[in-house]
């Protein structure tokens, strides 16, 4: 009784670390950004496992932006490479619960990028 009782113990605790590894950003995600008028634009984010992600404003099917990303920890360094005239790299804390993508702002070159309270929450999609 006490050896099975340690065995579980022990694979219990033994699984812990893979269970609070933060989760992939990787993947299609959704959102709403407000545009110059505040008429909210539905926005599609395809982040890719190989370090690139494309923006599709309008969800219309046509990328505008493009860009890449690394991360470190639950840091995000994301920098976009075309379609944009800020290309200034920003860091965000990032945190995948379920089908939601959180993304708050730790510093960013980009003053727009993030919006005005710097937290961009996604849904999967």
């Amino acid at each position: 009784m006490m050896k099975t009782l340690l065995r579980s113990l022990l694979a219990l605790l033994l699984s812990l670390p893979i269970g609070l590894m933060a989760q992939s950003p990787a993947g299609t995600w959704k959102m709403s950004v407000p545009d110059a008028n505040e008429k909210m634009i539905p926005l599609k984010v395809a982040i890719s496992e190989d370090g690139t992600y494309a923006i599709d404003f309008g969800a219309d099917g046509t990328i505008e932006t493009k860009g890449k990303y690394t991360l470190d920890g639950g840091k995000m360094t994301i920098q976009d490479t075309e379609g944009t005239d800020c290309t200034e790299p920003g860091v965000y804390t990032v945190k995948v619960e379920g089908d939601t993508l959180t993304m708050t702002r730790v510093s960013d070159g980009c003053a727009n990028r993030g919006g005005p309270d710097g937290i961009m929450t996604m849904q999967r999609g």
